[in-house]
């Protein structure tokens, strides 16, 4: 199976869901998302895939062992913009 990257996107707030054994499960921050073409038995498609950096390199985030999921987490920011009715006090 032959693939070529076509393209790259960011991928700000996206992490990879990682399970360890030795150190259970983490986070890793996505580096970007590739659109990736792939060619198999003379026929062509496309996906994304999440990429994340590894030591000296990108990788392909969900070949790393133990990749488990993506999850988009955004910052929260240091105003709470939500009041409580008098109900829920």
């Amino acid at each position: 199976m032959a693939s070529k990257i076509l393209s790259i996107m960011p991928a700000d707030d996206w992490y990879a869901l990682i399970s360890d054994e030795d150190e259970g499960i983490g986070y890793e921050p996505l580096t970007c998302f590739a659109l990736v073409q792939i060619e198999e038995e003379g026929v062509l498609s496309t996906e994304v895939r999440p990429m994340v950096w590894a030591d000296t390199a990108v990788m392909f985030a969900d070949e790393i062992e133990g990749f488990m999921d993506l999850e988009r987490i955004e910052e929260i920011g240091d105003d709470d913009d939500f009041d409580l009715d008098e109900e829920e006090q």
